[in-house]
């Protein structure tokens, strides 16, 4: 339900300010950022739970006297599935821009 709480602020400020068209254009920054705030605060919590998983894998990887390859190789496997899992690759893409434009990033995106 907490959505809710950024979602109906974000509706009535484009209906009333920006409710022309289609609601992909964001040409009224203000109202962007209503809605793009509490995305780009989860995003940061998520990242921060990563680094703290990843810090104990590695922590638990190194406990266990076990070859340096296959450590690498366990470390590596358990990472890239929490990638995915917890939105990580949303980090780099975070403050990409929404709006018209052709940069590389925004293209990556």
């Amino acid at each position: 339900g907490v959505p809710v709480l950024f979602v109906v602020p974000w509706v009535v400020l484009r209906y009333l300010f920006e409710n022309e068209g289609c609601w992909e254009r964001n040409e009224k920054v203000a109202v962007w950022w209503v809605i793009r705030c509490p995305i780009l605060v989860a995003v940061a919590v998520n990242f921060v739970v990563f680094v703290r998983i990843v810090r104990i894998l590695v922590a638990k990887v190194r406990a266990h006297q076990v070859s340096r390859g296959d450590t690498r190789l366990r470390l590596a496997r358990s990472t890239l599935t929490l990638i995915p899992l917890l939105g990580v690759h949303e980090v780099v893409f975070a403050l990409a821009g929404e709006g018209e434009g052709g940069g590389g990033l925004r293209l990556a995106r």
